[in-house]
């Protein structure tokens, strides 16, 4: 399988820690003392820096998720010299999305015009488009699908945060969605006359289910149990920390046990953007190289399942990715679920 085009589009509002700190504080001052707001916005500085967040960016009140979207897939269109026919199918993946019915995929289909493909959506929170990765490269090399673009379109910051902190203890797991950073990506694949050495493997423990979560207003009637009494509906809440943990030590096993992953000689590891400080601590963990790891958390946030064609996207336009490139991606989402992908780069 080969990368015909991956692009992106980016909200114009640039939005710094000193910006989210400030907001917390003056939404939080009628639930808590003055000490303790103090308290607050020097732990909150510790963990941005801790998770070496810097700026990310998110959408200026005349913005709208949809045009991002619209955008990403005509610039991937137009940079892979293809028209909207040329598309016989669309993945839309991620947590971005305005209904539950239909597939979000149709919005998409109807506004990029592209009449002669079938679409569905994958939504496996970050690990949405490396599961459509998956998928694609499984239909293109059985032939049922030619050339398939993949699209997400991640705005889920405002409409998911709580900036009020009721409690000291609430950052436990109030933290994680203050890093998060918006942006769509569009990723169109056909096949490839070489041979691309593509593997993957995803392995999930579901019993960690109620450690990251947007509930919906009946999610009680899906839970076996939460860690919290009290979860609010469609509010964002990631136990950051435990989670981080957790990833960490089961993403370094899984790496570790698999030998056709040990064996790859790779040039450049992508990762999902939670934190650059979790990746470096991975690739160090796996012997992956400092130097090969790409991290984009600093300069755009959590971006959610748009993390990795972000990076990768962006490695290539500063000549990092190139055809015949030998990349790896390790992956930890909600679930939780850990994923390692080796691929030889072909455009």
């Amino acid at each position: 399988m080969r990368y015909c085009a991956i692009e992106y589009a980016l909200p114009s509002k640039i939005v710094t820690n000193s910006e989210i700190i400030q907001e917390i504080i003056s939404r939080s001052a009628r639930c808590l003392t003055q000490k303790a707001l103090d308290l607050l916005a020097c732990r909150l500085d510790e963990l941005f820096k801790k998770s070496v967040t810097d700026v990310r960016y998110h959408r200026a009140k005349n913005e709208r998720a949809i045009q991002f979207g619209i955008e990403a897939g005509r610039k991937a269109l137009e940079s892979a010299n293809m028209s909207p026919n040329d598309i016989d199918l669309l993945i839309y993946v991620g947590v971005g999305r305005g209904c539950i019915e239909p597939a979000t995929a149709n919005v998409f289909h109807k506004l990029l015009k592209l009449d002669k493909a079938t679409c569905f959506d994958i939504l496996d929170a970050c690990a949405s488009w490396l599961r459509a990765i998956h998928v694609a490269h499984s239909f293109i090399k059985t032939g049922m699908y030619k050339r398939v673009m993949i699209l997400n379109c991640e705005f889920n910051f405002r409409e998911y945060v709580n900036f009020e902190f009721k409690s000291l203890k609430d950052i436990e797991f109030n933290f994680p969605i203050f890093t998060i950073g918006e942006a769509a990506t569009a990723t169109i694949v056909d096949d490839s006359e070489g041979d691309d050495e593509y593997y993957a493997s995803f392995r999930t423990w579901g019993g960690q289910h109620n450690l990251c979560k947007i509930p919906l207003p009946h999610f009680s009637e899906y839970s076996d149990g939460e860690l919290r009494k009290e979860i609010p509906p469609l509010t964002f809440f990631s136990y950051g920390e435990k989670i981080f943990r957790f990833v960490f030590s089961r993403l370094c096993k899984h790496y570790r046990e698999d030998a056709v992953l040990n064996s790859f000689k790779h040039e450049i590891v992508f990762s999902h953007a939670a934190s650059d400080a979790m990746s470096d601590k991975v690739v160090k963990s796996c012997n992956l190289g400092a130097e090969k790891a790409y991290n984009t958390h600093k300069r755009f946030g959590n971006t959610v399942s748009a993390s990795v064609p972000l990076a990768m996207a962006c490695a290539m336009k500063e000549g990092k990715l190139r055809n015949d490139t030998n990349a790896i991606i390790g992956f930890g989402s909600a679930g939780v679920s850990t994923a390692w992908c080796k691929f030889k780069f072909l455009t």
